[in-house]
């Protein structure tokens, strides 16, 4: 009987003070990652798009498990990876299929991938390989780089670009249809770790160099989506509004993380964003025509711009805290323009 009561009484202890435990170790993680995981992570480790009618994307996946390595949470980590895996894994290969809507019969109903969201994923692995001392992670990184490199990176000119997808990106005439955000250029950086190949190295130089060709307009910006044609030559894709806008705002970010940023190649955006001193900051800009949004950009890209502000003039800068107004896109832009700022001390 004693018996009974001595584990009856353990067992009660330890189940009153999981809750304690539970706070003790979210307290732990900085408030801003608890903002985050709380607003858009679900307990099954979906990250919920919550500007696009709650869809989840490999894109979202794949930050919230930076986020969940830098901040050192690997239970979430864990979570957002199995359901990955679980839900979104496509029958060939290491790629993953690029979205997944909950409103829809078939959630899964595009089986194409993302690239940017394969690479994040993959990078996200390293990461945490090395931080948990977990080869298990940098075992999957490894399959999903390589199936990056021998399905996704392809000649064009005389020159590497990096195909968004698997499918649908690559026309009769041999013209490309790239986005230059989905060079992600710390990831592509330290892929060569896991898969020693020159392309790595070769697709970053070819990345910087479409970035020159890829000006426009009086701005001199890039557009959220380009085409190559098979001599080389770019010029916006003409299917999509050509704008510097939602996706192209990330192309400063990863130049300034991947240590690829110089004043010349953050110029063009510096010179459009201080034309807005008086006023807000459009949410984008046609590049062709000039004309801007009608409505602000999120605080979101304002991190960006302040990080850039920052490079520009080498003076650290914090980036603005997420709010209640911020979705899940201006919300990662923040913390992305955060783990950037650190990563090389601005």
């Amino acid at each position: 009987m004693r018996a009974f009561i001595a584990v009856f009484v353990a067992v009660l202890t330890a189940v009153l003070l999981l809750p304690a435990i539970a706070l003790a170790q979210s307290a732990s993680l900085p408030g801003e990652w608890l903002t985050y995981r709380d607003r858009f992570v679900g307990a099954d480790g979906r990250v919920v798009d919550t500007g696009n009618k709650g869809v989840s994307h490999t894109e979202g996946q794949g930050w919230a498990m930076l986020f969940a390595e830098n901040f050192d949470d690997r239970a979430t980590f864990d979570r957002i990876w199995d359901w990955i895996r679980e839900k979104l894994r496509r029958p060939q290969g290491a790629l993953f299929s690029w979205r997944w809507d909950p409103n829809a019969k078939d959630p899964v109903a595009d089986a194409n991938n993302a690239t940017d969201g394969d690479t994040l994923i993959a990078w996200a692995l390293m990461l945490a390989a090395r931080r948990w001392h977990a080869p298990v992670y940098a075992h999957e990184a490894r399959r999903i780089v390589v199936d990056i490199r021998e399905k996704l990176i392809k000649p064009v000119g005389d020159g590497l670009v990096l195909l968004p997808g698997i499918d649908g990106f690559t026309r009769k005439d041999g013209e490309v249809i790239v986005n230059p955000s989905y060079y992600v250029y710390p990831a592509l950086e330290a892929f060569p770790r896991l898969d020693p190949s020159p392309k790595w190295a070769r697709l970053r130089a070819d990345g910087l160099k479409l970035l020159s060709k890829a000006r426009f307009g009086k701005w001199d910006l890039t557009s959220d989506w380009v085409t190559i044609d098979s001599a080389g030559g770019v010029a916006p894709f003409t299917q999509v509004p050509p704008r510097f806008g939602y996706d192209a705002i990330r192309i400063p970010l990863y130049l300034i993380w991947g240590r690829e940023a110089t004043n010349t190649r953050l110029a063009d955006e510096m010179r459009f964003w201080d034309g807005f001193t008086d006023k807000p900051v459009p949410a984008w800009v046609d590049v062709t025509n000039g004309a801007v949004a009608p409505f602000p950009a999120p605080n979101g890209f304002q991190a960006i711009i302040d990080l850039v502000r920052a490079r520009l003039h080498d003076k650290p800068t914090a980036p603005p805290q997420i709010d209640d107004k911020d979705d899940y896109y201006s919300a990662s832009l923040i913390l992305l323009a955060r783990l950037a700022g650190r990563a090389t001390g601005y």
